[in-house]
């Protein structure tokens, strides 16, 4: 794989894992698109970093991702590579009733359901 002169998004890239991967991937002469749902996080980067791209999303959303879909679509047609890194992990335990369906759900539907839909539906590398 060639590891320059891509043009990258990555979701969840706000902190952690998403965030190095963006600015190692930048360090590379890429272009790094972070995609993110907090936006005051966004525009910290954007103010620190600012040769790095980013775009407010939440990959839970379908209707995020049709947008992001046609925004990226727009503004990046040479996008090759997508990292499909936004995830969230909460201490949930299962074997107590008193747990939330809710947040059961809402890891789901970010951690498998949106990972999916990015891949599927909204890059098409």
């Amino acid at each position: 794989m060639k590891i320059s002169s891509n043009t990258i998004l990555i979701t969840g890239g706000t902190s952690g894992i998403g965030f190095e991967f963006a600015t190692q991937l930048l360090a590379l002469g890429n272009t790094a698109i972070i995609a993110g749902g907090d936006q005051a996080k966004l525009d910290r980067i954007k103010k620190e970093h600012p040769l790095l791209h980013t775009i407010q999303s939440d990959v839970s959303d379908p209707k995020a991702i049709a947008s992001i879909y046609e925004r990226v679509s727009r503004e990046y047609p040479a996008l090759n590579i997508l990292i499909n890194n936004a995830g969230v992990m909460r201490k949930i335990n299962l074997q107590d009733k008193g747990s939330d369906l809710e947040d059961i759900s809402r890891e789901i539907e970010t951690n498998l359901v949106g990972s999916v839909r990015m891949g599927s539906s909204s890059c098409h590398c």
